[in-house]
């Protein structure tokens, strides 16, 4: 496959993990306005985060079934379609029991994406660039959890919630139709998790380790990415707008990351780089507690900074299990499992700890456990090792 066609098709790839995010971190600048209007409580609140990922693990650990007939072309247009219908659910939902309908399948159609458009990317490129692809796909993250906050606060105000979360809907839809049609690569199939596949491996150490950072990361990036504005605003006092507009423009220091994050993976290896995500992100997450006014403006901008480095650095390690075959079912297990706790048990954890009044708790333990794993890499010389 030539370059041009590689090029190409990242940016197709890149765009369908942004709009597969957005769908899913759209809900955490509406998350005060959701609760407003169906009169949820904090826990509550924060277990729409839950169901999003409990949609997300079955889906996932589904699509390596789907691919494995469809390709893995079908299932990422497959995967907008569902994102798209759960999205529609959602802004249509007149109860608490409604909504978590809707964003049970948007989480099912986000989690069969990961494995197809990841495979897709590592059996176009080279070893040598797979640092470099995976990083300019990560930008779909990046980018999405600048335009979610901004997106809320430029339109909110003009559409209200619902017609927001119908226009991501809409953008959804006419993904698919464009991926139908003019989607390049993807042409491979998947493997179904069989148990013989999976016990392969985990059987191997390094995928627990992997699965551990990813837990802790996620977490931090997007758990904590969740609860951030309700906690802003509720707990810290900040404007909604105010708190929408500096998260938003905090996660633009994600996308510069990515920029060379790429580079320095390839250049200085996994286990250096999260060694430097790690340090700075959990010391500014610390400080989200501790600090006040134009400091804790600056530790909310901080805190995100290096993060998005973790995602090519730790995928790069994680495609690094077991045989290529089954790498979908690596990357299905580690992500699935722990997007299932960074992203689910941690936000509804923060909310059941908002309603008694001790959020805190929860901000210094995340910040805790990311130092905890800089010392741990920093013993564990081998890691991300081919």
């Amino acid at each position: 496959m030539d370059v041009s066609r590689n090029v190409r098709m990242l940016l197709m790839l890149l765009s369908v993990l942004f709009l597969s995010m957005l769908s899913r971190l759209i809900f955490s600048p509406l998350l005060v306005f959701i609760q407003k209007d169906l009169s949820l409580t904090g826990q509550q609140a924060g277990s729409l985060f839950l169901v999003i990922t409990a949609g997300y693990s079955p889906g996932m650990l589904c699509s390596g079934f789907v691919s494995a007939r469809l390709r893995h072309r079908g299932t990422i247009v497959l995967s907008l379609l569902l994102v798209a219908a759960g999205t529609f659910v959602a802004a249509l939902s007149s109860t608490y029991t409604h909504m978590l309908m809707g964003l049970w399948v948007l989480g099912a159609g986000t989690g069969m994406y990961p494995p197809s458009g990841i495979a897709s990317i590592t059996a176009a490129v080279s070893e040598e660039k797979a640092g470099k692809a995976l990083a300019v796909h990560e930008l779909g993250p990046a980018i999405a959890f600048v335009a979610a906050p901004l997106l809320v606060a430029a339109l909110y105000s003009s559409l209200g919630w619902r017609m927001i979360l119908g226009l991501v809907g809409l953008l959804n839809l006419g993904m698919a139709a464009f991926y139908h049609r003019y989607g390049i690569g993807g042409e491979g199939t998947g493997q179904p998790p069989h148990f013989s596949r999976i016990r392969a491996v985990v059987g191997k150490p390094e995928l627990w380790y992997n699965f551990l950072l990813f837990c802790i990361a996620l977490s931090s990036m997007q758990g904590l990415y969740s609860i951030l504005p309700y906690y802003l605003i509720t707990v810290k006092g900040l404007d909604s707008q105010g708190v929408n507009l500096l998260v938003g423009l905090s996660r633009t220091t994600g996308i510069l990351t990515l920029l060379v994050s790429g580079y320095l993976v390839d250049r200085f290896g996994s286990r250096f780089v999260l060694m430097l995500a790690f340090s700075v992100g959990g010391i500014s997450t610390l400080f989200l507690v501790w600090a006040t006014g134009a400091v804790l403006d600056l530790f909310v901008v901080l805190q995100p900074a290096l993060l998005s480095a973790f995602f090519p650095a730790g995928l790069l390690a994680l495609s690094r299990i077991g045989s290529p075959e089954s790498q979908n079912v690596t990357i299905a297990l580690v992500i699935n499992f722990a997007v299932l706790f960074g992203n689910g048990i941690v936000p509804s954890l923060l909310g059941w700890l908002a309603d008694a009044g001790a959020i805190e708790i929860g901000f210094l333990s995340i910040g805790g456990a990311m130092l905890l794993m800089v010392l741990s890499l920093y013993r564990n010389r081998n890691y991300g090792a081919s």
